[in-house]
């Protein structure tokens, strides 16, 4: 990490595992800032069980010790962290990456979104997203910091977090039906004589859905929708 408060910010979190057996490797380039993280880690109840800041080590330790979680920082091998990855899940390691970076690259980026990749922080993000993104990935979910979302949005690539999909998870078969059709661009009246319901009935899902997305108004429904697209017609 190229500061040595980012994330190392906040050390008070409610988000912390209790679990002893969640066994933590950190790999970072900077061996200074290496040896602070793991001993925030370490202080805040976490089995930190190896360090490394070349990529070679890591790669060796990682096999040998077998980690349920690995921070690793880009900026330390760059695109071969994706090699590294390939060759850990070739071992048939169960092993969880969280991809840390300072430094935004659009290509390594992409490829750690498609790669094994399973947390996302960036350089501003404090310990806070840390914790968060570790009960997340423990549980078996992906996950994005705000940070990490906003680096993806300057880049202008959108990613729909864990929270989102279980909040869409959340709608009924008949407000999804209605927000499909949101998003092809179909106007309200249009979309109550395809589901064969009236205005007011369609008026009821459209505050429905609102509320369970959490948004402002029916009127951010149209840009929501298109948003979301695809993960609609996974539903």
């Amino acid at each position: 990490m190229d500061r040595v408060n980012t994330p190392l910010d906040n050390t008070h979190t409610k988000f912390r595992l209790q679990e002893k057996d969640f066994s933590i490797f950190v790999a970072q380039a900077e061996q200074f800032t290496c040896e602070v993280l793991c001993q925030l880690l370490k202080q805040q109840g976490y089995n930190v069980v190896g360090k490394a800041v070349e990529l070679e080590d890591t790669l060796t330790q990682i096999r040998l010790k077998k980690p349920q979680c690995v921070i690793l920082e880009s900026e330390m091998s760059g695109t071969r962290s994706i090699d590294l990855v390939k060759q850990v899940q070739s071992d048939d390691q169960r092993t969880k990456f969280i991809l840390y970076t300072s430094k935004p690259d659009l290509t390594l980026v992409a490829h750690a979104m498609q790669q094994g990749f399973f947390g996302f922080l960036y350089a501003n993000d404090g310990l806070d997203e840390l914790y968060k993104c570790f009960q997340t990935i423990y549980t078996g979910g992906y996950y994005y910091s705000p940070g990490f979302l906003s680096l993806l949005k300057n880049f202008g690539i959108k990613v729909l977090t864990e929270e989102k999909k279980q909040e869409l998870n959340n709608l009924t078969t008949r407000e999804v039906e209605v927000l499909r059709l949101i998003a092809d661009g179909m106007i309200g009246y249009c979309i109550a004589d395809r589901l064969n319901i009236s205005y007011r009935t369609l008026a009821n899902h459209k505050t429905n859905i609102t509320q369970k997305l959490r948004l402002n108004s029916c009127r951010e429904l149209p840009n929501y929708a298109i948003s979301v697209r695809e993960h609609l017609a996974e539903l």
